[in-house]
């Protein structure tokens, strides 16, 4: 997939205008570049929110929340650099918790689950605005927004199934095979049927019990994603190309919507690159304007990887230490707790 990223990149930058492209991005001035890189931060900080509200036992305080945002830097890092389809840094966020914060994985496990249900669900919102606004814009091919109509419909049916999943108890199907070839398996699959049993009460148990935290931690979400479109529309404005909202918001749609579809494309090497170029050809007219503004997002990319890596290597090397502030909203752990999975 790398591979293949890679030549679509070759392709995109042997098809585009690279004279003119250099003359966009020196038009951008340091101030315009710390606008962009700012509104990324705050969709940074949002995304650390959305999922810290999905973790009753962690207070949210503004300490926590910065511990938070910590770990979704480290793990946003992995999961740019690691070909696992975007989900890399997730078991690291278990692991962090348990250790730093003495929570349990199975709540760290609920916690990870209800933040990419979240994430999903307003992902589908935001892609289906800006997939509308799309209509409006008279240039852009019919075929073009059937297309991305349809691949909105699909992603929103997977979401909706994961969704249900979650709401119906679908472990438990997993649970009842695991069980048929206990005997075969051993231990081991008898263990895995009681975490997997322990993750599915606390997901049921959240969504009964926690509404008010997973409206929020959907609000969370949607302002994370709009922040993209904030990013765009300062960068494409930056690039000499005065632009609306709604056509910012119709691009960076169009590209999420390609990125979460072909999310196991490493760093979305190629993939972003085309989509971008792709839609400010169709929204601008200038496809040398979609390469000029993806070079600036992957320059900004790499300066979250490099600041997430470096955050990690503090968690990998730094001694192990329970934050006081959660340890005391949990409680004392227990024998049982702290050998928890």
């Amino acid at each position: 997939m790398l591979l293949l990223g890679a030549a679509l990149l070759a392709v995109v930058v042997r098809e585009t205008d690279l004279a003119e492209v250099a003359r966009r991005l020196e038009q951008v001035g340091p101030a315009a570049l710390a606008a962009v890189l700012a509104s990324y931060w705050f969709g940074f900080v949002f995304r650390a929110a959305a999922w810290q509200l999905t973790l009753p036992a962690l207070p949210f305080s503004p300490r926590c929340l910065h511990r938070a945002f910590q770990i979704t830097m480290f793990a946003c890092a992995l999961d740019r650099v690691t070909p696992l389809g975007g989900l890399g840094g997730e078991p690291v966020k278990a692991v962090i918790l348990k250790r730093e914060f003495g929570i349990r994985y199975r709540d760290a496990t609920a916690s990870l689950v209800l933040s990419r249900t979240t994430d999903l669900i307003a992902q589908v919102v935001f892609i289906a605005v800006g997939i509308a606004l799309t209509f409006r814009i008279e240039s852009l091919p019919s075929a073009s927004r059937l297309g991305a109509a349809a691949g909105l419909a699909a992603f929103a049916l997977a979401a909706l199934l994961f969704f249900l999943a979650q709401r119906l108890r679908a472990l438990a199907l997993v649970r009842r095979l695991a069980g048929r070839l206990g005997p075969r398996l051993g231990a081991r699959a008898s263990s895995g049927q009681g975490a997997l049993r322990d993750v599915e009460e606390t997901l049921v148990a959240f969504y009964r019990d926690h509404r008010a935290r997973f409206g929020l931690s959907l609000g969370a979400s949607l302002l994370e994603w709009s922040t993209g479109t904030v990013a765009a529309w300062l960068a494409v404005n930056a690039l000499g190309h005065p632009i609306g909202w709604a056509d910012a918001m119709a691009i960076e749609a169009f590209v999420v919507l390609v990125r979460s579809s072909l999310f196991f494309v490493p760093a979305d090497v190629g993939t972003q690159e085309g989509s971008l170029v792709l839609a400010c050809g169709a929204v601008i007219g200038s496809p040398a304007l979609g390469l000029a503004l993806a070079a600036i997002r992957r320059g900004a990319d790499l300066l979250w990887i490099l600041w997430g890596l470096a955050v990690g290597s503090v968690y990998s090397f730094g001694s192990a230490g329970a934050d006081s502030e959660a340890r005391a909203a949990n409680g004392p752990a227990p024998a049982d707790r702290r050998g928890s999975r």
